[in-house]
C-alpha cells in the first residue's frame, strides 16, 4: 500500500465506524433529554437572524485565529446571520461578538460542556484534550483558571442566545446552557438512511416529533446546514472551517492522535494526509476523520440550496462547489 494511500483508506471506512460509536450514545442522551425539548429547530426559520440572505458559520480550525477572523468579522459591520460552533463560542464572546445561534452536537459528556464553561470543573483532567487539541489555545494552560473564565464570560454574555441543540448532546451541556439562560431549540441527528423501513433516525422522529438534519459527521458542516436549510440562507461563508493543521504542527497536537497511535502505532506518516491550499501554495496536514469530514462536505454542497464561500484562507477545504475568497470580499460583495 503506498505510504500516503492508507489515510484515505482509513477516511473513506469511518462512516459506519463514526455511526456505530455515536449512536447508543446520542439515543440515550435523547431520553435524557426529552423533558427538556420545548423548541424545534425549525422554530428559528421565522425568527430576524441576521439582515439579508448571508450568514458566516464560525468554526475553530486553526485559521480563525490565526487571520484574526473574529476581529475582522466584528469590524467589517457584517450584518447576516452569525452561527458559531460550541467551541467558538467562548474565542467569540471574548471579543464582544455574539453569535444569533450556537450550534452543538457531540454526545460526550465531560469535553463538550466546557465550551460553555464547566462550572464543575475544579482541578485540571487527566484528559489532555484541551492542553494537546488546537481550537482554542487559551484552553491549553491553565485548565482551571480558563474555565473559571469562560463560566463568568458566558453566564455574562450569553444569556438569550440561541441553541441549536442535537437531541444527541449529552445532558451535562443542557443544563449549563440552561443555567447560562441560553435558549435551546432542539433537531436530531440523521443516525443513518431516513427512508429505510427500519431506520433508527426515522423511528426517533416518530417518538420525538423533531427533524432529523445531515449534520455531516461534524458540528461546523451541522452549523452550514442550519444556516441554508433552516434559517434560509442563500449564501453562507465559513471561517476557520479547516478540517485539518496549520503547516508544521506536531503529530501529538492534533485531534485524534491518541486513538490514531492505539490503532496504528508508528505509522504516522502514512495515516496523516497532506493537501497543498491552491492559493497560498501551503501545504496542510490532515487526519483520516477531517479528510473524511472534508469529503462529505463536497458531496451534500452539490446538492445545497445555497453558494458557499470559503473564507478561511487556510485548511483543506477547497474544491468543487465551494467558493475561496476572503471575508472582506464577502461581506462587501
Amino acid at each position: 500500500m503506498p505510504r500516503m494511500d492508507l489515510g484515505r483508506r482509513i477516511a473513506e471506512r469511518l462512516a459506519a465506524a463514526t455511526a456505530e460509536r455515536i449512536t447508543r450514545t446520542g439515543l440515550d442522551n435523547e431520553k435524557e433529554n426529552r423533558p427538556s425539548i420545548k423548541h424545534s429547530v425549525l422554530d428559528l426559520a421565522p425568527l430576524p437572524l441576521g439582515e439579508g440572505d448571508r450568514a458566516v458559520v464560525v468554526a475553530t480550525g486553526p485559521s480563525l485565529r490565526r487571520d484574526h477572523s473574529i476581529e475582522r468579522l466584528k469590524r467589517s459591520g457584517f450584518t447576516g446571520a452569525i452561527i458559531a460552533v460550541d467551541s467558538a463560542l467562548g474565542a467569540c464572546l471574548r471579543e464582544g461578538l455574539v453569535p444569533d445561534v450556537v450550534v452543538t452536537v457531540d454526545p460526550d459528556s465531560a469535553r463538550i460542556v466546557r465550551w460553555f464553561g464547566d462550572p464543575t470543573l475544579t482541578e485540571a483532567p487527566k484528559d489532555d484534550y484541551f492542553r494537546r487539541q488546537e481550537m482554542d489555545p487559551v484552553n491549553a494552560y491553565d485548565e482551571v483558571a480558563r474555565n473559571k473564565e469562560l463560566v463568568a464570560l458566558v453566564n455574562a454574555r450569553a444569556a438569550g442566545v440561541r441553541v441549536a441543540a442535537a437531541t444527541a448532546a449529552s445532558s451535562a451541556v443542557v443544563k449549563r446552557c440552561q443555567a447560562a439562560g441560553m435558549e435551546l431549540y432542539w433537531w436530531n441527528p440523521m443516525y443513518d438512511d431516513y427512508d429505510k423501513p427500519d431506520s433508527i433516525s426515522r423511528a426517533l422522529h416518530r417518538v420525538n416529533g423533531l427533524p432529523c438534519l445531515n449534520g455531516g459527521g461534524n458540528v461546523g458542516t451541522a452549523a452550514w446546514v442550519l444556516a441554508h436549510a433552516v434559517l434560509g440562507k442563500r449564501r453562507v461563508a465559513l471561517v476557520g472551517m479547516d478540517f485539518g493543521y496549520e503547516p508544521g504542527t506536531p503529530y501529538d497536537k492534533t485531534q485524534y492522535y491518541p486513538e490514531i497511535v492505539e490503532e496504528f502505532g508508528s505509522r504516522l506518516d502514512e495515516v496523516f494526509i497532506r493537501v497543498q491550499h491552491p492559493v497560498s501554495g501551503e501545504v496542510w496536514l490532515t487526519d483520516p476523520p477531517y479528510y473524511w469530514f472534508r469529503e462529505v462536505f463536497f458531496e451534500m454542497v452539490g446538492e445545497a440550496d445555497c453558494e458557499t464561500f470559503n473564507c478561511t484562507e487556510g485548511g483543506i477545504l477547497h474544491g468543487p462547489g465551494v467558493k475561496a475568497t476572503t471575508l472582506e470580499e464577502f461581506v462587501n460583495g
